[in-house]
């Protein structure tokens, strides 16, 4: 059973991996709407200066289980470079850029399953709590991305009801666009990135380099690039 079939059973496997038969219905059903990749020169700069792909600590950042699978290692790197692009796109400064790429990385570090996973996103934010995992320069934003990850798979309405929403409002808008664009890595359309449930606008091309950099890097991992150099290679093809 391929993963488009697992994800369709109501019955879903606690972890879940990509294949070649799934991957090749993502790329017969690209929507038609959707331009080739586009991210603008500010962007594309952000995102190669940060290189999340060498940030992620795979041995402390997640679990063996999680690690190659479709909320491991290449998913964190994409909403990570997602999340850098929005920040550039926003004019954010190079530690508000770093601070989003943080939050991209790490917002799934304490799953314990590819299912709903209740709860992942605060036992990643207490994970973060006193620990010596962020750089120097963004060590003062540990509480924004803290809170970001905290609740980026919650809906709207309960996140805007909490208190210290507006004060990280911009970082928790970001985190929560930029997994959202990272929808596409799934073989089920009805799962796809859906405008009613973010904040930030994302126009077509950036869904088109969203749908491509996940296509391109499952690809390249499959064909033995290793997690890193799967994700390098997709956005060194998008960028160029």
């Amino acid at each position: 059973m391929n993963l488009r079939d697992k994800l369709l059973s109501p019955q879903k496997p606690r972890h879940q991996f990509h294949d070649r038969e799934s991957l090749a219905w993502l790329a017969a059903h690209r929507p038609a709407r959707l331009p080739r990749w586009h991210l603008s020169v500010s962007a594309r700069q952000a995102v190669a200066s940060a290189r999340p792909w060498v940030k992620y600590d795979p041995a402390v950042f997640t679990s063996a289980a999680i690690r190659d699978g479709i909320h491991g290692f290449r998913h964190a790197c994409r909403v990570a470079i997602h999340s850098v692009a929005l920040a550039a796109e926003a004019g954010a400064g190079s530690e508000e850029k770093e601070a989003a790429m943080w939050a991209g990385l790490l917002h799934d570090c304490r799953r314990k399953n590819d299912n709903a996973d209740p709860r992942h996103g605060l036992r990643a934010g207490e994970w973060l709590k006193g620990r010596k995992v962020l750089p120097r320069g963004v060590n003062h934003f540990e509480s924004a991305i803290r809170f970001a990850i905290s609740v980026h798979a919650d809906p709207y309405d309960k996140i805007v009801a909490l208190p210290r929403y507006e004060g990280f409002r911009e970082l928790t808008d970001i985190l929560k666009t930029a997994d959202a664009l990272d929808r596409f890595r799934f073989p089920r359309s009805d799962w796809w990135f859906d405008p009613r449930f973010i904040r930030l606008p994302a126009n077509p091309a950036v869904l088109g380099f969203a749908f491509d950099l996940a296509l391109l890097s499952e690809r390249a991992f499959l064909e033995g690039a290793g997690n890193p150099g799967a994700v390098l290679a997709a956005w060194r093809e998008l960028s160029s």
